[in-house]
């Protein structure tokens, strides 16, 4: 469990610093996409920016579960802690709903409709949903990471990447949570930018992707002295 002079309050529970730095800075990009779009265009595809700060957060939230894992072995246990550490509700509330109400003009990011009266006010709930993604992920990563290291097998960064990510996009699909998620970076920041209407039951999702985790088996292979996942 990473020190308490390592961590720093965030929306969902407390996070390593440097994961909340990227969080924040992930967040920031999307603001600023749609900043320079004014408002008004639909962004079909992330910035290089937002990509790679979204790129360089992952990596942060695993190298963290690496190095200090959250004590989560199973999906009770990050069931406990979302509980534990409370899940709050959709940040926008009443307010954003009557802001949509009203606006018949929207913003786009993939396929997210995002009614521009409301985004205009969101940017900080923006990162608030961001910072709770990065929580949510570490969850999940930190139980693929001691689950790993019960089996006895390595624990290669790149793997606990692809498995938390997919576990957590696609929690009821049965994919091959090994494989890599080329949209992965869009997918992130269009359900965290979706969540603040409630259009994401994120809390629902984190517990179908733990329980996926819980059913995976981790085997060492002697030929690629890596890891396997069936």
């Amino acid at each position: 469990m990473p020190t308490a002079a390592a961590l720093v309050p965030a929306a969902g529970g407390p996070l390593p610093v440097a994961v909340r730095a990227a969080a924040d800075d992930a967040a920031k990009t999307i603001g600023d996409a749609w900043r320079d779009a004014k408002w008004s265009t639909r962004i079909r595809t992330l910035p290089d920016t937002a990509s790679e700060a979204l790129e360089l957060l992952l990596d942060r939230i695993v190298k963290a579960a690496i190095e200090d894992p959250y004590p989560v072995h199973d999906a009770g246990q990050v069931a406990a802690r979302l509980e534990t550490d409370g899940h709050p509700a959709p940040f926008g509330g009443a307010m954003f709903l009557a802001l949509a109400a009203r606006s018949r003009r929207q913003l786009k990011v993939g396929r997210r409709a995002i009614p521009l009266a409301l985004a205009a006010k969101m940017g900080a709930d923006v990162v608030g949903s961001f910072r709770l993604g990065a929580y949510e992920l570490e969850l999940i990563a930190s139980q693929v990471v001691n689950r790993m290291r019960a089996a006895k097998v390595p624990v290669d960064p790149r793997l606990v990447q692809r498995i938390t990510v997919n576990a957590y996009l696609a929690p009821r699909k049965h994919v091959e949570v090994d494989a890599p998620r080329r949209t992965a970076a869009g997918q992130l920041a269009a359900m965290w930018v979706g969540r603040i209407m409630a259009v994401e039951p994120a809390l629902g999702r984190v517990r179908k992707a733990a329980d996926l985790v819980d059913e995976l088996s981790f085997v060492y292979d002697v030929d690629s002295q890596g890891t396997d996942v069936v």
